[in-house]
């Protein structure tokens, strides 16, 4: 987690570790012997019916994924009577779980009040408050629960109920074995069968794309089943929210995203939502009701000042005229709240580029020939079309794993402005050519330069139109709402002619970027930039180190470097949790291809001034965006352990470059990034 302080360690406890090799095997025996006294050995147990042998092995003596399932529902005048089993990684049986909450709820029909009500979920109870119940644990990784009171609500023969089981992170019973926590949720009907109707609105994928898999999202809970079981709305003793889930998580990122804490805005809804019905296996039941069943609860959560939906005295009435379709006088409701990004997407589905990059000798410059392409992939004469282009950026820097340039050594610019040429761009061949000036080459990684390529496109109610007496901002572009950003691109060349260098282009997954992101957001649109589509450009993103350099941006206290700019603002965002949200793997050789890092500035100093700029060695600065806490820089720069620098002078962090030991301990990989060799 985003500078979470850990547990504190004693030198001399890791130097000892680190000379006894056998220290892994003697903690590992004295956990299976503390497992096995907890659980009192072997107890006799021949399996439950319908699951032979499986008590018959030892229980698990490490957890480090809890699985959870229920095996068996049945009632007792009404109350559920169930099982659970519990078990690790490796299929083996968990025994000793330990604060087990479990809730209860039903799921109260669409017009279970009033004509136009959406289904809702109820809370019944649960074991530790609203309710009684016995959790006995039968020592083979199977638990009985049986519920004697369920205080909050009446259970329903007719409904489908809901169980929802919680086991928190801690310790078994043995108090030495860890277990990560879970949680599951189990639909059923009255016969203890599956259930023959459910609420499944928005999958979880879709929120784990944001909040990453197993990454608490409130109270420490991390599936979404277990906020909408127990934010049922009805909730209004003890201080407690009476809100239900949908105004909540609607009220939540409305908020958070005019604070700058939300990557994308609220009002995409398929950031989250469903547009068109999904593929039988991801079952959303309900994947629809956002559009199709309109409430006053629901639609007030966005729209706070409606006097038209606030002067309604239920929600009745409200799908009458509010249809997914529309009805002709009034827009639909998909169209009413997506219009805008079905609109950028209609845009930017009907161009793409080409772009190829070729090294002049005589001033050691490059001329980089964009293309312009239609929806078919056939090429488009540039001079036909260059009325509707708002703006064509290049951004060309050297050496794509260290980039040699600084934010303002680089060599960009706009060919194309408003529709017309720019900085002495021309058409050739139905091509944009232009000509980046003499760049920096140099040998190795700095024998390959790369531009980054930035298009927009002036529009209009998803079409292409030209940027001819459109309004200008005050830097002289079209207003946000008269262009699309399109796809980014992105090119090398090398001066030598060899095989250009490339970054690790397969570290990140462009595809989760558009999790959270949607497939058609616009990075950086406005005054300074286009807006980046990244569309399946595998290698786009590793083009954003062409401004985001080792020098940091236009100012050297923003930690603006590639290496440090994506997990501080993602950090900030409560999104960084789990690597694998957007990496595929770490290319941890890379950090012998890098340099010094711009971490900050002299304390007093001036942001704007190269001179008063600090700088990291390469791997202390890149994990210090993350655990930048006292306790890890001290930890990084610690001589002995570390050999990094932090907010150093450039010359002495230069220096420790070569000497920086990281990785003589730690061994991070995607899945965890704090392994360590011993």
């Amino acid at each position: 987690m985003v500078n979470k302080k850990p547990s504190p360690k004693s030198r001399e406890m890791i130097m000892m570790m680190m000379k006894t090799p056998n220290w892994r095997l003697m903690a590992t025996a004295a956990v299976v012997s503390a497992a096995l006294s907890a659980c009192g050995g072997s107890d006799g147990n021949d399996g439950n019916d319908g699951n032979p042998g499986r008590p018959g092995g030892e229980p698990a003596v490490t957890v480090n994924q809890l699985n959870l399932s229920v095996t068996e529902v049945s009632f007792d005048n009404g109350l559920p009577v169930f099982k659970i089993l519990a078990t690790n990684e490796e299929d083996e049986s968990v025994v000793g779980l330990q604060g087990m909450k479990i809730n209860v709820a039903q799921l109260l029909p669409a017009g279970h009040k009033t004509v136009g009500d959406s289904t809702m979920w109820q809370v019944a109870g649960h074991n530790s408050k609203y309710g009684a119940a016995e959790i006995v644990d039968e020592k083979n990784g199977y638990y009985s629960v049986t519920f004697s009171a369920l205080e909050k609500a009446q259970l329903d023969p007719d409904f489908t109920r809901r169980l929802n089981i919680v086991v928190p992170a801690g310790t078994l019973a043995d108090g030495t074995t860890t277990v990560p926590q879970a949680e599951v949720a189990f639909d059923y009907n009255a016969a203890g069968a599956a259930a023959d109707y459910t609420r499944n609105i928005v999958a979880i994928d879709s929120c784990a794309a944001c909040h990453g898999e197993d990454q608490a999202i409130k109270h420490g809970y991390t599936n979404p089943q277990t906020c909408a079981t127990c934010h049922d709305g009805m909730k209004a003793d003890g201080g407690r929210t009476s809100r239900s889930l949908t105004v909540l998580v609607h009220d939540k990122h409305q908020v958070a995203f005019a604070e700058g804490e939300y990557p994308t805005d609220r009002a995409a809804c398929n950031v989250c939502h469903l547009t068109s019905e999904p593929e039988a296996d991801l079952a959303l039941t309900e994947w629809g009701n956002w559009s199709m069943v309109p409430t006053k609860q629901t639609c007030s959560s966005c729209h706070t000042d409606s006097a038209h939906i606030s002067e309604q005295p239920d929600s009745s009435t409200c799908a009458t005229c509010h249809t997914a379709e529309g009805t002709g006088v009034v827009a639909g409701t998909i169209d009413a709240h997506l219009g805008e990004w079905n609109d950028a997407a209609k845009v930017i589905a009907q161009w793409s580029t080409d772009v190829q990059m070729s090294y002049v000798a005589a001033d050691d410059s490059v001329n980089v020939t964009v293309s312009i392409l239609d929806s078919a992939g056939t090429k488009l004469d540039a001079s036909e079309v260059l009325t509707s282009i708002e703006r064509l950026e290049l951004t060309t820097n050297i050496g794509p794993n260290f980039p040699v340039l600084g934010y303002g050594q680089k060599s960009g610019f706009n060919a194309v402005e408003q529709g017309e040429l720019a900085n002495g761009a021309t058409i050739v061949d139905g091509d944009i050519v232009a000509n980046t000036g003499a760049l920096a080459f140099g040998n190795g990684d700095a024998d390959t330069a790369f531009t980054f390529v930035g298009l927009s496109a002036c529009s209009k109610d998803g079409q292409i139109i030209s940027c001819e007496g459109l309004p200008l901002d005050e830097s002289g572009h079209s207003l946000d709402e008269n262009f699309t950003g399109m796809k980014a691109n992105l090119a090398f060349v090398t001066k030598s002619g060899e095989a250009p260098s490339m970054r690790h282009t397969d570290s990140l997954d462009i595809t989760k970027c558009e999790g959270c992101h949607n497939d058609n957001f616009q990075i950086h649109k406005g005054t300074h930039h286009p807006g980046f589509v990244m569309g399946d450009l595998v290698e786009g993103l590793d083009g954003c180190v062409s401004c985001h350099t080792p020098e940091g941006t236009y100012a050297f206290d923003n930690q603006g470097a590639f290496e440090q700019k994506l997990h501080v603002v993602h950090g900030e965002k409560a999104i960084v949790g789990d690597c694998t949200q957007c990496h595929t793997s770490f290319n941890l050789d890379a950090f012998g291809k890098k340099d010094v890092i711009n971490t900050g500035i002299v304390d007093g100093g001036n942001r704007f001034n190269p001179a008063d700029a600090r700088y990291g060695t390469p791997i202390t600065a890149t994990c210090a965006s993350c655990h930048g806490y006292e306790a890890a820089i001290s930890h990084m720069t610690g001589g002995t352990l570390g050999n990094g620098v932090y907010n150093g002078d450039k010359a002495v962090a230069q220096q420790a470059v070569s000497a920086e030991n990281c990785f003589v301990c730690h061994a991070p990989d995607v899945a965890n990034h704090g392994n360590v060799k011993f």
